[in-house]
């Protein structure tokens, strides 16, 4: 005949939607944070190129001052190897390698037109909770640029 329904046929419907839910803000948080690890890893090795491209602009010399004839601007002469040595000073005296992990100066690092100073940095970054997928890293690069000008 009619069989009676006991009980509520709903029980233990409830505890898989809360351990969905919690799975899922985990994993909101782990996005959000590997994302915010590589944002700010990104910043701290721009500052760094910054810095660096800003004290390789200063490495002329007076005697490295072209245009001294009548009717000309005096402007700096920079060179590559100076820069690079400069960008691997800055970089020593910051202790930057100690914030970044695989600090490294690229090849492209010089002097593009002999008056701008192109900083190249590469570095990684290991974010939180899912390093273990990313063992080496995430590889980030940074550029800056700074160019010697000499004003009266």
């Amino acid at each position: 005949m009619s069989e009676q329904h006991t009980g509520d046929g709903e029980s233990g419907q409830v505890g898989v939607l809360i351990i969905g839910y919690v799975l899922l803000a985990l994993l909101v948080i782990t996005v959000v944070a590997g994302a915010s690890s590589v944002y700010l890893g990104h910043k701290k090795l721009l500052s760094a190129a910054d810095g660096a491209a800003l004290a390789a602009a200063d490495t002329f010399s007076l005697s490295q001052v072209q245009g001294t004839e009548p009717g000309t601007a005096p402007a700096a002469q920079l060179e590559s190897g100076a820069v690079t040595a400069a960008v691997q000073q800055y970089l020593a005296d910051s202790r930057a390698g100690e914030r970044i992990t695989a600090l490294q100066i690229s090849p492209e690092t010089g002097t593009p037109d002999a008056r701008t100073a192109r900083v190249v940095l590469l570095g990684a970054v290991h974010p939180p909770i899912v390093n273990f997928l990313v063992p080496d890293g995430i590889p980030i690069r940074a550029e800056s640029d700074a160019r010697a000008r000499l004003t009266r």
